[in-house]
């Protein structure tokens, strides 16, 4: 099928592309420019492909411009245009500034943003009014969205803290690197979770207006999990506990991995209490004095520094987050399902450790 203009709509059909490029308007550009494709012999599916459009998008342009002709081209000079912004951008920048800084600093009392505060917030520093309901769109527009907030720790901004961080990234962690390789040792980040029977939440995709239900039995019980990763390799260790967490049941853990490990561990671990003690700190004064352990704590409040913290992160996510645990074998059953992936599958504990890795170039 061959489509020919006369040359008079051929001139017009290229001066609404002139208005089109003038207003940097992609769509009605698009639409002159395949009439005029059409009218020089290239078939739909070329021009399909040469402008990134469906085949049957050509077609249907034609049948409009058929029936309705330069009406409907003159229709697009307007297309996207609305009613003037009430705020400027230099006022939206603002706008998100404040709201970064939390409803505390804005003089309110509460200490989560709602739409209507928000509303109240415009009102008070710009002069505009919105209803709350466009808020949450115009939120969106400059780049806020409605979120989870996370804990973080208040040392966080301490100056002393700060530097003991940086100490460990230039330091002590260079340090370790260069012993465990000198003696051919493994480097392990230990730590220990709880998994609670009565199951765990997180945010979840669910119809408008039904919120995900979880059944949950109340129980407090939970299973308590010493666990270590190795940084070159991937290996993952762990060991169950029956009691609480404390001194004794800690060594029979380390003892437990020395025995996997014929060469020196450097194991790197955080301050809890039953890491240390007179029980822990003379079995790992022996294990020193015989070469088999070498010990390393992270500095304080930096769990982002400890890989098995994103692994136990990843665990909970795959294994507990918003289900039901009838027994405590059910939930035994879940964890122990997700640590035999790791088990078998390397790199889903490797990628936990993307930034050491490529720090200690194992990657």
């Amino acid at each position: 099928m061959r489509i020919t203009f006369g040359n008079a709509t051929v001139k017009r059909i290229k001066f609404e592309r002139q208005i089109a490029e003038r207003l940097n308007h992609l769509r009605f550009f698009k639409i002159t420019e395949c009439l005029l494709r059409l009218h020089e012999g290239q078939s739909a599916p070329d021009i399909a492909q040469g402008l990134h459009i469906g085949r049957r998008t050509v077609y249907h342009w034609l049948d409009l411009f058929i029936r309705r002709r330069f009406a409907w081209l003159c229709g697009h000079h307007y297309a996207g245009r609305g009613r003037k912004a009430k705020l400027n951008v230099e006022q939206k920048q603002r706008l998100y500034e404040l709201i970064e800084k939390g409803p505390l600093e804005a003089d309110f009392t509460c200490g989560v943003w709602t739409s209507s505060m928000i509303a109240v917030l415009i009102e008070r520093e710009f002069g505009v009014t919105y209803h709350p309901r466009y808020v949450c769109r115009l939120l969106h527009q400059i780049g806020i969205t409605y979120q989870q907030a996370a804990f973080v720790s208040a040392k966080l901004d301490d100056e002393e803290h700060q530097k003991k961080r940086q100490q460990w990234d230039k330091e002590t962690w260079p340090t370790i690197l260069k012993a465990a390789r000198k003696v051919g040792g493994v480097i392990l980040f230990g730590d220990e979770v709880s998994f609670a029977q009565w199951g765990s939440l997180c945010r979840t995709w669910a119809p408008r207006g039904k919120q995900p239900r979880v059944p949950t039995s109340g129980k407090r019980k939970g299973m308590k999990v010493f666990g270590v990763v190795e940084v070159e390799h991937g290996d993952f260790l762990y060991q169950e506990c029956e009691g609480k967490f404390d001194g004794p049941a800690y060594v029979r853990f380390l003892k437990y991995v020395l025995s996997v490990y014929d060469c020196p561990v450097f194991l790197i671990e955080d301050g809890a209490s039953y890491h240390g003690g007179p029980v822990v700190n003379a079995f790992k004064e022996k294990m020193k004095a015989a070469g088999r352990l070498v010990v390393n704590r992270l500095p304080t409040y930096s769990p982002d520094k400890n890989p098995i913290e994103k692994l136990w992160k990843n665990t909970k996510k795959e294994a507990t987050h918003c289900r039901y645990f009838p027994t405590f074998e059910d939930l035994r059953r879940a964890v122990l399902r997700a640590f035999e992936q790791y088990l078998y599958d390397a790199s889903k504990v490797i990628c936990v450790m993307k930034k050491l890795r490529r720090q200690a170039r194992f990657a």
